[in-house]
Order: C-alpha cells, then sequence, then structure tokens
C-alpha cells in the first residue's frame, strides 16, 4: 500500500474514532451534565430543605415538655392515670440484654444504632407523645433530636434511666459531677441571629421525611461505638487533654447553645462559640459552623445539645455532644438539682 493510501486509511480511522468518541463524550457529557445538574441541584435543595426543617424543628414550640424532656416523676405520673397513659409511647434505646435486665413497664425496644431503620420507625406512633429513654438520657436525645425533625412528638426522660431508678451508676455519676472542676473563663458571647418561633411542631413532606429518615440511618450505621466519641457523646476527661493540646484544639468546634446570659455569667470552656439551641439552624448562625472539624456541642445537662448534635449530623457536621453539658465540665448552678434528681430517682422496673 502506498504512503497515501495508508495516511488516507490512517486519517479515515481516526475520524470514524472520533466521530463515535466526539458523539458519544457529547451525548455522555450532555447526559452527566443533565444527570450532574439534576443531582446537584436535588442536593443543594435536600441541603436547603433540611436546613430550613432543622430552623423549624429546633424554633418549635416546647410546649408542656420545656427542653423536649420530662423527669422520671411526672413520667410515672402519666403512666399511672388510666385516662392519659395512652397518650405516651415509651421506647426505650439502651441495649436489648439491659433492657432484659429492667426496663419500664410497657417500654418497646429498639437499640440505639437502630431508631432509624425504615421498619422501626414503622413502629412509632405519630399520634402520641414518644418519651425515649437511655442509660443517662444523651443517646435518647440524639433520637428525640431525629424524630422531631420527623415530625414525631419526641421528647427525652430527663438523666434516662438514672432518673427513673437506681442502678449501679447513679451515685457514681453523681460523686463524678460534685467533683466536676475543669477551668472555665466568663467573656461575652457574640450576638447571634435570632429565630422566629415557628408555633407546634409540624410534620415534613413525605420527601423530606424519607430524606431526613435515610441520612439518620446512614449516619447511625456508620457511628463510632468505641473510642472517645462512642456514640457521638465525649466526657470532660476526654475533652480536656484534647483542648490542652493545641493541635488537636485546632480540629475542634465548641459549640455552647446555653442562654447567652449562662454561658457569660455562669461561664463557659475557653474558646466556645455561643448560639442558642433554638437558633442553631438559622442560616447565618450555620454559617459560622465548620464542617471540616468535630463540633462539640454544649448545653446545661447534656439533654439539649444531644438533640442539635443529631440534627447537626443530619444536616452534614460531624457533631458529637459533652456528656452531661457545662456541669460535666465543672459545678455550676444545676449540677446539685440533677444529683438530688439522679440519686431520688426511685420508680419500679419490669424484666
Amino acid at each position: 500500500m502506498s504512503r497515501f493510501w495508508k495516511y488516507l486509511v490512517l486519517a479515515l480511522l481516526l475520524v470514524g474514532l472520533v466521530i463515535p468518541t466526539v458523539f458519544v463524550v457529547t451525548g455522555c457529557g450532555s447526559d452527566n451534565t443533565t444527570t450532574t445538574t439534576v443531582e446537584k441541584t436535588a442536593t443543594v435543595d435536600n441541603s436547603t430543605a433540611l436546613a430550613e426543617r432543622a430552623n423549624e424543628v429546633l424554633a418549635a414550640d416546647k410546649g408542656d415538655y420545656p427542653g423536649n424532656s420530662i423527669k422520671g416523676t411526672d413520667l410515672a405520673t402519666i403512666l399511672a392515670d388510666s385516662a392519659k397513659a395512652d397518650t405516651v409511647f415509651v421506647l426505650d434505646v439502651r441495649a436489648a440484654k439491659d433492657y432484659e435486665a429492667g426496663h419500664i413497664k410497657g417500654a418497646e425496644n429498639v437499640p440505639f444504632a437502630e431508631w432509624a431503620a425504615p421498619d422501626n420507625l414503622d413502629t412509632l406512633p405519630k399520634d402520641k407523645i414518644i418519651v425515649v429513654v437511655c442509660y443517662t438520657g444523651h443517646t435518647a436525645a440524639e433520637v428525640v433530636g431525629g424524630l422531631r425533625m420527623l415530625g414525631y412528638d419526641a421528647i427525652a426522660l430527663r438523666g434516662g434511666m438514672m432518673g427513673w431508678t437506681q442502678g449501679g451508676n447513679n451515685q457514681k455519676v453523681a460523686d463524678s459531677l460534685l467533683a466536676a472542676a475543669n477551668p472555665t473563663v466568663n467573656t461575652a458571647a457574640e450576638p447571634s441571629q435570632k429565630s422566629s418561633p415557628s408555633g407546634p411542631l409540624n410534620q415534613p413532606s413525605d420527601a423530606l421525611y424519607e430524606t431526613i429518615a435515610g441520612v439518620a440511618n446512614t449516619d447511625m450505621s456508620s457511628m463510632p461505638t468505641s473510642g472517645d466519641f462512642a456514640f457521638n457523646v465525649i466526657t470532660a476527661a476526654n475533652l480536656a487533654p484534647k483542648l490542652a493540646d493545641p493541635a488537636q484544639k485546632e480540629e475542634l468546634f465548641l459549640l455552647d447553645i446555653r442562654l447567652a446570659e449562662d454561658y457569660e455569667k455562669v461561664g463557659h470552656i475557653e474558646g466556645a462559640t455561643n448560639i442558642p439551641f433554638a437558633d442553631v439552624a438559622v442560616p447565618e448562625n450555620l454559617d459560622r459552623l465548620p464542617k471540616d472539624k468535630k463540633i462539640i456541642v454544649i448545653c446545661y445537662t447534656g439533654n439539649t445539645a444531644a438533640q442539635a448534635t443529631m440534627i447537626l449530623r443530619i444536616l452534614g457536621y460531624d457533631a458529637s455532644v459533652l456528656k452531661f453539658g457545662s456541669m460535666g465540665w465543672t459545678v455550676t448552678p444545676n449540677t446539685q438539682g440533677y444529683v438530688d434528681y439522679i440519686t431520688s430517682s426511685n420508680q419500679p422496673v419490669v424484666q
């Protein structure tokens, strides 16, 4: 074959390859562009919808249950009243073996890591108050945050089973809280944007419900179950050395969600940013939160911080709650009342 024909054949082959390739690339590029645009739009829309939902939930009317929690004595009164007992559904999220060793009569057991599984969510009533119970109140309050995002009227048993009956850890926890003595400072809080009251907790759309449930279930499946941040909770004993190490401290963001006056007057951990609980998901406030650091959420006892922790995790933030809140860090005006509460609980359990 002459050189001319060789070049002609080669040229035709190249044209033949290029044209389909251009077509395929253009076709795939178009499809990918469309798909990418759709997916990006969906992601942006979901992200926006989730943030808007979080803002609604955090600003919703708490009604008879400030902080979305209930004392053991108040729950016992409701359960003892035949006219009121059917208005609540008790959900115990402890491990099955601990539930079987002793639980509140009538409570249903769903382990914490599995609360957002579709089959488990399907068993929960939307026409009752769901009282979530765990060991100390922290993982229960995380579940409360997630359930409220889904439209369930959920509240946590304050102090978990320690607020219901005397277990092996009640006095040990009380002693540790009374001995808490980490340093605090009393600097002024930077102003944050205030949320607008959103009225009673409402229901998300079916599509948003599915999105929230899916994100929560995925997050639960990858949750750490050991180490300093097990179950999205960190103790003061584990947090203190991290804050003392400049390299580790740089990886953390402390979010104090107490009221500004308590942040300032009672004192707070040095470097903590104050955004009150109801205001955390206001857009301008969310913009202050980093997604490239571990957010440690701090409140009074750990209850509202745990709720905020789950909500922030649903929004894509890497959040964990400081166990027992500010009183787990140092003695506060709440410490003695909480100690009295968990050391005097004496409600019955069944097996």
